[in-house]
Formats: C-alpha cells, structure tokens, sequence
C-alpha cells in the first residue's frame, strides 16, 4: 500500500489560511493530503520558534510512515527550504516566487520587503547564510518556480544552483502565485509525487 502524501502549502506575508485551503483542497484529486501551515510573519515572534513548530509538523507526519513535502510561496519560500535543511527526510519542496537571499544591488530591498516583518528577514538571511553548505542531494529535491517578471521578488534572489529552476508564462508577484497553484500547478504536484517515490 502507498505512503501518505501530506503536501504542506506555506503561504506569504498575508499568511492567509482558509483561501489557500478552499484552492488547494483539489489536489487531494492526485493522492495527496493538502495542509496550509501559516506562520504568523506580523504576530512579532522571531522566526526560529516558527521554523521549529512547522518541523514538528513535518516530523508528526514522517514518524507516521507518511512522505511530507513543502510548497511555500512568497515569503514561505525561504521557511520551506530552511525546514528542508532541519529536516532532510522530506520528500520535496517547491519555491514558488521565493525570496531566498537578500541580493545584492536589486530592487525591492530585502529591508523594503520585509519592513513589516523580522520574522520574514530572520527567514531569507538564516537561509542564505546556510546555503552554501546544502548539499547537491538536497538540492536535487528542490523546484523553484519564478515568474517572467515579478516586481517583489528579483530572480537572483529566489533561484537556486543545483534546484530545478523553471519559469512560469506569467508575471507580477499575486497574481503568478495563484496561477502557480491553480492553473498551473500540475507541475507542482507531479514534481513532488515524483519525488515522494523516489
């Protein structure tokens, strides 16, 4: 009999909950179970206590024999990687118009996006500080999705070496994360199906 296949969706700075439920519900249709883990990036808590309920998640599914794999979008990409690198046991993960590093001479500033969040900046400075230590396995378990233009989020700053990156045929920062998880998303899904039975 399969394992499980619990997706856990981890939603930008609006951290939006029951709208990215109703969405991403139909992926169950694929034999997955779909969870949407809000972080609480304005609650004014730092982001360590965060990433260390969301492993738990991810841990109470895996001692159940489950596969777990990550989809963040927006600000949930860098705490998605920074999970993968707590808890390598993940099947996969999914960057969708991810901010992984603060970059250098781009716009928006990683101080302008996160102006109203710590956490957020706690979350793309961990990552990046750790990134050139992940290993090409980890990397190899990685897809990031970036628009063709995204005003939030520079490319530089969101794609990975050794990750699939792909391009969506869209732009602009909401607009390209809805489409990446509706109309769009049957790339998301086989990637981590793909990956869950590696």
């Amino acid at each position: 009999m399969p394992k499980e296949h619990h997706v856990i969706y981890i939603p930008g700075l609006k951290d939006q909950k029951k709208s990215y439920e109703m969405l991403i519900n139909r992926w169950a249709s694929f034999g997955i179970v779909p969870h949407v883990h809000r972080m609480g990036w304005h609650d004014g808590e730092s982001f360590r206590p965060k990433l260390k309920r969301l492993v738990s998640e991810v841990n109470g599914f895996l001692e159940n024999g489950a596969a777990v794999s990550l989809v963040g979008s927006s600000a949930g990409g860098s705490a998605a990687l920074n999970t993968l690198l707590e808890q390598p046991q993940i099947s996969g993960v999914v960057n969708l118009s991810g901010r992984l590093r603060a970059g250098e001479n781009v716009y928006p500033t990683l101080g302008w996006a996160g102006r109203n969040s710590a956490s957020f900046r706690e979350s793309v400075l961990l990552f990046e500080s750790r990134e050139p230590e992940i290993p090409e396995e980890l990397r190899e378990k990685v897809l990031v999705i970036t628009p063709i233009w995204d005003q939030l989020v520079p490319k530089s700053t969101a794609q990975l070496r050794g990750a699939h990156n792909q391009i969506l045929p869209s732009a602009e920062h909401m607009l390209s994360g809805l489409l990446g998880i509706t109309i769009f998303s049957q790339r998301i899904i086989n990637f981590l199906k793909q990956k869950a039975e590696e």
